[in-house]
Protein backbone atom coordinates (compact mmCIF):
# COMPACT_ATOMS: atom_id res chain seq x y z
CA UNK A 1 0.00 0.00 0.00
CA UNK A 2 1.31 3.44 -0.86
CA UNK A 3 0.28 6.92 0.18
CA UNK A 4 -0.23 9.48 -2.59
CA UNK A 5 0.90 13.12 -2.52
CA UNK A 6 -2.40 14.18 -0.88
CA UNK A 7 -1.79 11.75 2.00
CA UNK A 8 -4.45 9.31 0.81
CA UNK A 9 -4.23 5.53 0.87
CA UNK A 10 -6.46 2.95 -0.77
CA UNK A 11 -7.79 0.24 1.54
CA UNK A 12 -7.74 -3.08 -0.36
CA UNK A 13 -11.18 -4.34 -1.46
CA UNK A 14 -10.89 -7.54 0.58
CA UNK A 15 -10.49 -5.46 3.77
CA UNK A 16 -13.27 -3.04 2.78
CA UNK A 17 -15.59 -6.00 2.26
CA UNK A 18 -14.50 -7.73 5.47
CA UNK A 19 -15.19 -4.64 7.60
CA UNK A 20 -18.25 -3.40 5.71
CA UNK A 21 -16.61 -0.18 4.52
CA UNK A 22 -18.32 1.79 1.78
CA UNK A 23 -17.71 5.19 0.18
CA UNK A 24 -18.25 7.87 2.86
CA UNK A 25 -17.72 5.37 5.71
CA UNK A 26 -16.38 7.14 8.79
CA UNK A 27 -13.05 5.89 10.09
CA UNK A 28 -11.09 6.46 13.30
CA UNK A 29 -7.35 6.96 12.99
CA UNK A 30 -5.38 6.37 16.19
CA UNK A 31 -1.76 6.16 17.20
CA UNK A 32 -0.92 2.73 18.59
CA UNK A 33 2.25 1.29 20.07
CA UNK A 34 2.97 -0.36 16.71
CA UNK A 35 2.11 2.56 14.42
CA UNK A 36 -1.19 3.84 13.06
CA UNK A 37 -4.50 2.08 13.59
CA UNK A 38 -7.34 2.73 11.14
CA UNK A 39 -10.70 1.27 12.12
CA UNK A 40 -14.39 1.78 11.38
CA UNK A 41 -15.88 4.51 13.55
CA UNK A 42 -18.17 3.19 16.25
CA UNK A 43 -21.88 3.83 15.76
CA UNK A 44 -23.56 6.39 17.98
CA UNK A 45 -25.06 3.54 20.01
CA UNK A 46 -21.63 1.96 20.51
CA UNK A 47 -20.19 5.35 21.53
CA UNK A 48 -22.93 5.88 24.13
CA UNK A 49 -22.47 2.34 25.42
CA UNK A 50 -18.72 2.92 25.80
CA UNK A 51 -19.36 6.23 27.59
CA UNK A 52 -21.71 4.47 30.02
CA UNK A 53 -19.07 1.81 30.68
CA UNK A 54 -16.35 4.41 31.21
CA UNK A 55 -18.45 6.72 33.38
CA UNK A 56 -20.79 4.38 35.23
CA UNK A 57 -19.35 0.89 35.13
CA UNK A 58 -20.09 -2.08 32.94
CA UNK A 59 -23.46 -2.91 34.47
CA UNK A 60 -25.00 0.39 33.25
CA UNK A 61 -24.00 -0.34 29.66
CA UNK A 62 -26.32 -3.35 29.58
CA UNK A 63 -29.44 -1.29 30.38
CA UNK A 64 -32.06 -0.68 27.72
CA UNK A 65 -32.96 2.83 26.60
CA UNK A 66 -36.23 2.64 28.55
CA UNK A 67 -34.36 1.66 31.71
CA UNK A 68 -31.89 4.51 31.30
CA UNK A 69 -34.68 7.02 30.64
CA UNK A 70 -36.43 5.82 33.80
CA UNK A 71 -33.23 6.40 35.81
CA UNK A 72 -32.65 9.93 34.57
CA UNK A 73 -36.23 11.21 34.97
Amino acid sequence: MKMNEAGQVTIPKALRDRFGLHPDSSLDVEVSKDGILIKPMASHREQVSQWLKDEHGGEMATLTTDQIMHLIH
